[in-house]
């Protein structure tokens, strides 16, 4: 084995180890399952012994052990005139059904308390994945498939209670049923035991053989059905775009292309397991065979013959399971391998100790020599950065697409942290404070609404689960959605399509900013709020977000400049600088960028100077 194959396979154990640990809340549990395991285990010698006296009392031959107690017992106990050899033969069938009973019992109650913890901790662990996932910060997003962490969060969870049942079931119940009919074999003939067990193992050659290519192959299976599910995901969650360009064909084709490979690994799979069965079974034969021969060379009865086959046969299910456990623990330390992965993502976003909750009013909002970057070793998307916005003002933010306008925004209510310098509310730094109270703060409305598949009336008070309907009437009547919910059929009670594919883009964008205003929040994000509408809804909307933006201080993304008219103080962003700042009529002035953009939007437009937002 190379020495990559060795760190890979302690790697693949430690990862196991630290999800077994997960199991120590359930100890007692586990101690029980381990304890039925070994009385079922233990009940396969009782079984054969007394499948022996049974077989030999109904058939004849050489009285057993279990038929001479029984016969004391007996004799001991009844004097009555029934048959005696009837009792006797009762009395040790008896003993027989109460094994398979105690082995059907331990059974049931080692396999329920396994699979109890087991699912119990792949519950937990699935809770505690998507609650991660959730706490991620922004910036892991932007690295990441939608579909790789919903399969994460689905599929490899399933893995991984299957290798947490399988081997600690197996490894409890089957080295026990392995002993007891390993003893059984000794029982009936030790030298006819010592040259089975000797020649067992060619028996699992198949297993060595196919287990490679099982193992492989599974592996990366896991990996296409990630891919599989991120092609769908981004399909079904894009269908208008892919509608719009009539890409149904090519996505398909997508599909079917990662879907074939996915079949091609199942179908090796599938091949090698199929071979691995008939393998086994012919040199089972043919081991069956040679005893067949010795047994009559040996001059064994009928029911020793009987019983010694089938205690090869119960040893053959055990010795399968047994070593199909090292599979098993390598899928599943795969799958913990990628939740883990997650899991011990370093939250930097996160409350620092001793962070304060932001409380009372906010006089200003400073940016003080910020700059950013995606990553290490990655170009500064903001480069000091240096701005004030007191309270009650509109700062509109303008430039091509990537000169960083949405990444300054997404800095205040730290979705990101800057990689240099400071963001301030009144002289202190954003990080001061706790994030739950900073977001509070802060409302946002993008130019892609997300609305959940709910009531307008949840969907309003997402942000405010405790809100009255009172209290989102009049936030709705703020953003002036009113009217067209009351229309709907039944009001603030009626049920949204996902993503709120039953509402116009207007009628979707102002439930945002009901739920935004819900809040009350003291500071604004408008993020090209409406930049996709059409001219009717975007007008309602600004109406509405005029409605908002009173009494608030308020950032806007603005993709149509006629909109920031009379904003407070424009800055216009530039590769990640702010290249101009001041009031419209200062920067069309001026003659530089902002003059320049004014001019190629409004060559042969008049400008709407009623519109004072974007």
């Amino acid at each position: 084995m190379s020495d990559s194959k060795r760190k890979l396979t302690a790697r693949e154990k430690q990862i196991y180890l630290r999800l077994l640990a997960r199991t120590r809340p359930y100890a007692g549990r586990l101690a029980l399952a381990v304890l039925f395991g070994i009385l079922f285990g233990g009940s396969v010698f009782g079984l054969l012994f007394s499948a022996k006296g049974g077989m030999a009392q109904v058939f004849g031959g050489s009285a057993t052990r279990l038929q001479e107690s029984a016969d004391v017992w007996l004799k001991s106990w009844y004097s009555g005139g029934l048959d005696h050899d009837l009792l006797l033969t009762v009395a040790v069938l008896a003993v027989l059904l109460l094994f398979i009973a105690l082995r059907g019992a331990t059974f049931f109650l080692s396999k329920y308390l396994i699979e109890w913890v087991a699912q119990r901790v792949v519950m937990v662990l699935r809770n505690d994945l998507f609650g991660k996932i959730l706490h991620l910060p922004m910036l892991y997003f932007t690295g990441s498939r939608t579909g790789e962490l919903m399969s994460r969060t689905l599929n490899d969870t399933q893995l991984i209670e299957r290798g947490i049942t399988e081997v600690i079931c197996d490894l409890v119940q089957q080295p026990f049923v392995l002993l007891g009919a390993a003893a059984y074999l000794f029982f009936i003939d030790l030298r006819l035991a010592a040259i089975s067990l000797a020649v067992f193992p060619i028996c699992l050659l198949p297993i060595a053989i196919f287990g490679k290519r099982v193992r492989r192959h599974s592996k990366a299976g896991q990996e296409r059905i990630a891919d599989l599910a991120s092609i769908q995901q981004e399909a079904i969650g894009g269908a208008a775009i892919v509608k719009a360009f009539g890409t149904e064909d090519r996505e398909q084709a997508r599909f079917e292309k990662h879907s074939f490979d996915f079949f091609r690994r199942q179908i090796k799979i599938t091949a090698s397991k199929a071979a691995i069965n008939p393998l086994m079974e012919f040199f089972s034969v043919l081991a069956a065979c040679a005893v067949l021969l010795y047994s009559r060379h040996a001059g064994l009865e009928l029911s020793d013959i009987i019983l010694f086959l089938g205690s090869m046969v119960l040893m053959y299910d055990p010795v399968k399971k047994l070593s199909r456990v090292h599979l098993v623990v390598q899928q599943s330390s795969a799958a913990a391998e990628r939740i883990f992965a997650i899991l011990d993502v370093v939250d930097n976003v996160a409350d620092r100790p001793g962070a304060q909750p932001l409380q009372g009013p906010i006089s200003e909002i400073r940016y003080d020599g910020v700059s950013f970057s995606y990553g290490a070793g990655k170009p500064h998307v903001l480069d000091g950065i240096d701005f004030a916005a007191r309270s009650g003002e509109l700062v509109a933010l303008v430039g091509g697409s990537g000169s960083g306008k949405t990444t300054l925004v997404n800095l205040l209510p730290r979705f990101f942290d800057p990689v240099a310098g400071h963001v301030r509310l009144d002289g202190r730094d954003l990080r001061e404070f706790t994030l739950e109270s900073l977001r509070r703060h802060i409302g946002l409305v993008t130019q892609e609404t997300i609305l959940f598949n709910d009531t307008v009336f949840h969907n309003v008070a997402y942000g405010e689960p405790g809100a009255t309907r009172e209290q989102v009437v009049a936030a709705a009547k703020k953003a002036h959605a009113h009217d067209f919910i009351q229309a709907m059929p039944q009001g603030y009670d009626t049920v949204i399509a996902e993503r709120g594919l039953l509402l116009s883009g207007g009628q979707r964008q102002r439930l945002a900013i009901a739920r935004a205003l819900l809040r009350n929040p003291p500071i604004l994000i408008l993020d090209e709020a409406t930049s996709a509408l059409d001219t009717e809804s975007e007008r309602a909307v600004q109406l509405a977000l005029n409605e908002a933006m009173q009494g608030r201080t308020v950032f806007a993304i603005a993709h149509r400049l006629s909109t920031i008219q009379r904003a407070d103080q424009i800055l216009v962003l530039d590769q990640g600088r702010i290249a101009e700042r001041g009031r419209h009529a200062d920067l069309l002035a001026r003659g530089g960028i902002y003059e320049r953009l004014y001019h190629m939007q409004f060559e042969n437009q008049a400008p709407d100077a009623g519109v004072a937002i974007p």
